[in-house]
């Protein structure tokens, strides 16, 4: 079968997510190609995926900074989430806003995602009515997706990167029949794209939904879920050499997630605390971000490796514990080798993502805005050296090792054509 995965490309999270399944797909026989805005291109040849590019002169994290009034800021913490979605913002109180305010917050926060959708749908469409797909596999927020799924008659699959928080907002990728004017629920300019189709405006386009969230953490009606074993892939590079060693002390991996920098700018730069809080621990610390933060922090101190852009899943194993943002990829990387986290979430779905992880007492959340380096070496040497965290990340590797494989997946996949 042909197999079309569309991921979307705010950031390269999603991509990788998708990628253990897209290799799944090609072992099986299976044709499969990956169509994105541009930005993705080279991240997808790298992994010997064909590239099919969409939605060109449009990036979404440029939509999301012009949609905050060219403003850098910070999300609001997880507490700000309830089954409605976010109320209040980050300097301002958590009262929940009347119904045409959460309907302009959604709005707001939805722009870009509906101009990627306008942009991308007549690439799409051009593209699919050459190559046929017989199943469309897609992120929750590539909302031109189901009109290929609903004009060419193929299958639409979803596919989740974290606990699922776009069930929160009514869009056609949200895996579920919504109750009332699905219209009026759907974010601003969306329903008139899918007229501009002649598509139904409706809230259950995918079959399924492929999910690597642990089931004990992720929401219990999660329409149509297969649950997939997480296989950890963080982009290519070399194998550092370093990585066949351990060191006589415990290793501390610190990494920081790129749209974290380009959501919360240098005034909420919070590494330079993190690594000022291990400085003087007895440790080794790992630092993988990007060349960018690694010039904002300076000279690293003397117990630091610097391991910048090389990929998570080439090492965490050699780790004893993890800080990080919150980032599903690192969060759920450093999950699978049974490592205790600790976290510091600022934007996006991080805070999300930490509150929700905390539930496995695998970790320690901190707020960024008030953890200073003090309370930052504590959370550290909380997770090091009491056994409760480990035997906790013990059972989340245990319980995601038992999830089924890409591979198993791939069958249950073929049986939707």
């Amino acid at each position: 079968m042909r197999v079309l995965f569309t991921p979307v490309a705010a950031t390269t999270t999603p991509l990788f997510h998708m990628v253990p399944l897209a290799w799944a797909c090609r072992a099986a026989g299976h044709e499969v190609r990956f169509a994105t805005p541009p930005e993705l291109t080279g991240e997808i040849v790298a992994v010997g995926m064909p590239a099919v590019e969409v939605g060109h002169g449009y990036k979404i994290m440029d939509g999301v900074l012009r949609s905050r009034g060219g403003r850098r800021v910070i999300e609001a913490p997880a507490d700000r989430w309830t089954d409605s979605g976010l109320v209040g913002s980050a300097d301002e109180p958590a009262t929940a806003p009347p119904a045409d305010e959460h309907a302009d917050l959604r709005n707001a926060a939805m722009v870009p995602l509906v101009e990627a959708a306008t942009r991308m749908a007549p690439d799409l469409l051009r593209y699919t009515e050459h190559w046929r797909p017989d199943l469309v596999v897609t992120d929750s927020m590539v909302f031109a997706a189901p009109l290929v799924s609903a004009l060419r008659g193929v299958p639409l699959v979803r596919q989740t990167w974290g606990p699922d928080v776009m069930r929160m907002i009514s869009q056609p990728l949200q895996g579920r029949a919504a109750d009332g004017d699905v219209r009026a629920q759907w974010p601003r300019g969306l329903p008139e794209l899918y007229d501009h189709y002649g598509v139904e405006v409706r809230n259950d386009y995918p079959l399924r939904t492929v999910d690597p969230w642990p089931t004990s953490l992720q929401f219990p009606d999660l329409s149509g879920r297969l649950p997939m074993r997480f296989v950890p892939y963080n982009g290519t590079a070399t194998v550092p050499e370093w990585t066949l060693d351990r060191p006589g002390r415990p290793r501390i991996c610190v990494t920081w997630g790129t749209s974290t920098a380009a959501l919360g700018g240098d005034e909420a730069f919070v590494l330079p605390r993190v690594v000022a809080a291990l400085a003087d621990l007895d440790v080794e610390v790992v630092l993988a971000v990007s060349h960018d933060d690694l010039a904002k922090l300076g000279p690293p101190p003397g117990n630091a490796r610097v391991a910048a852009n090389v990929p998570l899943h080439l090492f965490v194993e050699t780790c004893d514990a993890i800080v990080h943002q919150g980032g599903s990829s690192s969060l759920l990387t450093a999950a699978c080798h049974g490592l205790p986290q600790v976290m510091i979430p600022q934007t996006a779905d991080n805070p999300f993502n930490a509150a929700n992880f905390a539930a496995s007492g695998a970790s320690v959340t901190l707020d960024a805005a008030e953890a200073g380096t003090e309370e930052i070496g504590a959370a550290v040497t909380r997770v090091l050296t009491e056994h409760t965290y480990r035997a906790a990340a013990e059972k989340v590797h245990a319980e995601i090792a038992a999830m089924p494989s890409p591979a198993e997946i791939v069958r249950a996949l073929e049986a939707l054509v």
